[in-house]
């Protein structure tokens, strides 16, 4: 399975950790990227590090998308990662995700339907950030998916990070792919707020390798005064971290949690929680 075939898979909502094991495994993945986005009309932003931006914009138009139009429009955006993050001093996280905030705010009020985001992270590796920082900061990008029509693609090149490095950030992540990705692949788990009821539909999979981003979707429902309902009809899996989170953002709740089309295998893993899911209901 190419890499290219697996990035046709993202969608606007969706935040995905590529991993590849070297240059031309993760500029294909941008170029591709970023040549979907342009097709569709939406803004594009690379913030490259290990390409130059002229050779993500050969790759792209390699896929057949001239570039030279869309960067003078400025629907296509690229620029060096060390221009963007690493303005003379380490910034918290924090500050990272307002960097984010601000580049799909600015496609917002561009009028364009989408923005795609594709970040090569080895820019991190001479910023000063911990690994700590790095997770807050991956982690709380998942709360700007919900809301905002976007899509990321954050790239790590296995050789310069450790295995255990790189499984930790990808927990950050909804989803996880790479050039060698089978060709079944979606991200493991996608969510869409709710308004009536206020809350999430959760759709695939939760286990260890996607966790941190599934606890940061659920605080960010239970944070603010009201009792959010969680749809999990579309959830096919979720082990004992996933309802240990659940548990847990129950008893966060100063309202609860309201459960619907919590599946048996889950509902019995609350129950052996000590919590009754024929209730519905987390508090």
């Amino acid at each position: 399975m190419t890499a290219t075939s697996v990035v046709d898979q993202i969608q606007l909502g969706d935040h995905v950790c590529w991993t590849h094991d070297g240059e031309s495994g993760g500029l294909d993945a941008v170029a591709r990227f970023a040549a979907i986005g342009l097709r569709l009309g939406q803004k594009v932003v690379c913030f490259s590090e290990t390409s130059t931006p002229r050779a993500v914009r050969d790759r792209v138009e390699a896929f057949g998308v001239p570039t030279e139009a869309a960067v003078a429009s400025g629907q296509l955006r690229i620029v060096p990662a060390v221009e963007v993050y690493l303005p003379g001093r380490r910034l918290a996280p924090e500050e990272l995700v307002a960097t984010v905030v601000d580049e799909v705010s600015r496609a917002q009020q561009e009028g364009y339907p989408g923005v795609r985001l594709a970040g090569d992270m080895a820019w991190v590796l001479r910023s000063g950030i911990t690994l700590d920082d790095l997770l807050r900061y991956e982690t709380a990008l998942n709360r700007l998916f919900l809301d905002r029509p976007m899509a990321g693609l954050c790239v790590y090149d296995r050789r310069l990070f450790p295995a255990e490095r790189l499984r930790a950030l990808g927990t950050a992540h909804p989803g996880t792919a790479g050039p060698h990705t089978d060709r079944t692949w979606t991200p493991l788990l996608r969510a869409y707020r709710t308004t009536d009821p206020p809350g999430l539909r959760l759709v695939g999979q939760v286990d260890q390798s996607n966790r941190d981003a599934f606890t940061a979707l659920l605080d960010d429902v239970t944070g603010d005064g009201r009792a959010p309902v969680l749809d999990l009809s579309g959830l096919t899996f979720a082990d004992v971290g996933a309802a240990t989170a659940l548990v847990r953002a129950g008893r966060a709740s100063a309202t609860g949690v309201r459960l619907v089309g919590c599946r048996p295998a889950l509902r019995r893993l609350l129950g052996l929680l000590g919590h009754e899911p024929a209730a519905a209901a987390l508090a």
